[in-house]
């Protein structure tokens, strides 16, 4: 099938090259809202390559693009850096790791809320909350949380590519796209975006970090399908 990718349409969908797994991931949350862990959801079957994805939020066959973006107003202009994410990273450092934090990309998927949160988890000794710390990061969809060891080892699940359609119960709403595996993402003008195991792109058309997701989904009540969302 050949390399699998994701082409950004200036002012359209998401074209994705190489026909990779497409299926809906869950949210899960407990009766705090705190997420918890992840369901698999519907399959969605790929006949074509390339793939139109919707990107506008308007289509009536999500995750799917039926052309909604030509029939509105929708600015598709891409704003995120083409900057190594880690470069734009507050850095928290712990005894035994050092966690750094992208907050631009954060999908408000809510991982790291438990147990007190990763931010203060950091700051802890034991083995309990070191292994929770490493747990909210791996589970963290869009790769704003990188985690290291002391010897510089980034502490990373290798997850193999596939993107997945976010759902999120707990909020109701609909979630972003999850592309998993270091699928390379290729911008409208034809520049890639750093290559990276973990990253979520837009799906509502309202982030201010296009083609990333920055949780405009959560402001909006983001319903997928939804043609008053």
């Amino acid at each position: 099938m050949g390399e699998i990718y994701v082409k950004v349409i200036g002012d359209g969908p998401y074209l994705v090259f190489g026909k990779p797994e497409l299926c809906e991931e869950i949210i899960i949350s407990d009766n705090d809202n705190v997420s918890i862990e992840y369901a698999k959801g519907k399959v969605f079957e790929v006949n074509s390559n390339p793939v139109a994805l919707c990107r506008c939020g308007k289509t009536k066959n999500p995750p799917f693009c039926d052309n909604s973006h030509s029939c509105m107003d929708f600015d598709g202009t891409e704003t995120a850096s083409f900057e190594p994410v880690i470069n734009n990273c507050i850095k928290y450092s712990g005894r035994y790791l050092t966690l750094f934090d992208n907050e631009k990309l954060c999908a408000c998927a809510r991982f790291c809320d438990a147990a007190g949160s990763v931010w203060s988890l950091i700051y802890k000794d034991d083995y309990l909350s070191t292994s929770e710390v490493k747990r909210q990061v791996n589970l963290c969809p869009s790769g704003r949380l990188i985690l290291f060891d002391k010897d510089g080892n980034m502490l990373e699940d290798n997850l193999q590519k596939c993107i997945t359609v976010l759902k999120d119960d707990g909020l109701g709403i609909s979630g972003p796209l999850w592309l998993k595996g270091g699928i390379r993402v290729e911008s409208a003008g034809g520049a890639s975006y750093e290559i990276r195991n973990r990253q979520t792109l837009c799906r509502c058309g309202k982030s201010k970090n296009k083609p990333f997701c920055d949780c405009s989904h959560t402001h909006i009540k983001f319903i997928a399908g939804n043609p008053y969302s």
